[in-house]
């Protein structure tokens, strides 16, 4: 659950990120001359993060 509620625009805000960090990851893997080629790991990782707090302040339904 999130510290401060939860914050829908947060959460589609870090969806879009993770969603354009991972167009460019592909971006960069796809061509083994992109000087880019070294900080994949690091675009790896941002991804991660904005994805992870994008699920940590989306909405959840309610279950029971």
């Amino acid at each position: 659950m999130a510290r401060f509620g939860k914050a829908p625009a947060l959460a589609a805000e870090e969806q879009a990120r993770g969603e354009g960090l991972t167009a460019r990851i592909v971006q960069i893997a796809s061509d083994p001359s992109n000087p880019s080629n070294g900080s994949l790991p690091l675009y790896r990782e941002a991804a991660r993060a904005a994805f992870e707090t994008a699920a940590e302040y989306s909405e959840q339904p309610e279950t029971g």
